[in-house]
């Protein structure tokens, strides 16, 4: 049934056109099943209608994002179970390279402990060599001090200044760090001992066993 707007429509095309003209026109233009078809359809059934094309537009763009991004989340997934395969597949591979890598530092590490030790040999021959030198000179030095204040014709008071003993006993000092020992101790050391030590100040006593020494 047509509605009152159309009713109202109608009348005011026939008062245009005239009613032999307007059913003329109706007959071209197919108005009366367009009218049947869209003539029931309001404002609010326009603004119906667009809203409801709003509401699925948005559903439709939710739904698409989420597509999109399960889709993205999916492939990054994939893409690491491939990774995760692959380095399984290359583990033995990694294992074998890890092996021969440690076994190649393991031989560098013993060449350089062997060179290490090969050195520290060398730098103990070499302190060893300049002790034994150090230790032949300190030696040589005390006794030639041995053979002069022993010498009952060269010091024949058997006696020497404090200075004269302090000089002595401070070398002996020094050979007995270099590792000095033996005929030194046994025979050196205890005649030594038996001198009699003048007091350097005393410079009657000093001068009177100058005069004795040859």
């Amino acid at each position: 049934m047509a509605s009152a707007q159309q009713l109202l429509l109608n009348k005011n095309c026939q008062k245009a056109f005239g009613s032999r003209h307007f059913n003329e026109v109706i007959r071209l233009t197919g108005y009366t099943e367009f009218a049947e078809l869209f003539g029931g359809i309001t404002l609010l059934s326009v603004m119906q209608i667009i809203l409801a094309g709003v509401f699925l537009y948005f559903v439709y763009k939710k739904v698409k994002d989420y597509l999109i991004t399960k889709h993205d989340s999916d492939q990054e997934k994939d893409e690491q179970l491939k990774e995760a395969l692959y380095a399984v597949r290359k583990y033995p591979e990694y294992r074998q390279q890890s092996i021969e890598i440690q076994r190649e530092l393991k031989g560098q590490i013993q060449e350089l402990k062997d060179a290490q030790h090969e050195q520290m040999a060398h730098l103990t021959k070499m302190e060893e060599d300049l002790k034994r030198r150090e230790r032949s000179k300190l030696r040589d030095r005390l006794l030639q001090s041995y053979r002069y204040y022993t010498d009952k014709e060269k010091n024949v008071m058997q006696a020497w200044t404090t200075m004269e003993s302090e000089a002595f006993w401070e070398v002996f000092g020094e050979y007995e760090e270099a590792g000095g020992d033996g005929h030194m101790h046994t025979v050196v050391q205890p005649e030594m001992n038996l001198l009699r030590v003048i007091d350097i100040d005393d410079a009657a006593s000093v001068a009177e066993l100058m005069r004795h020494r040859k």
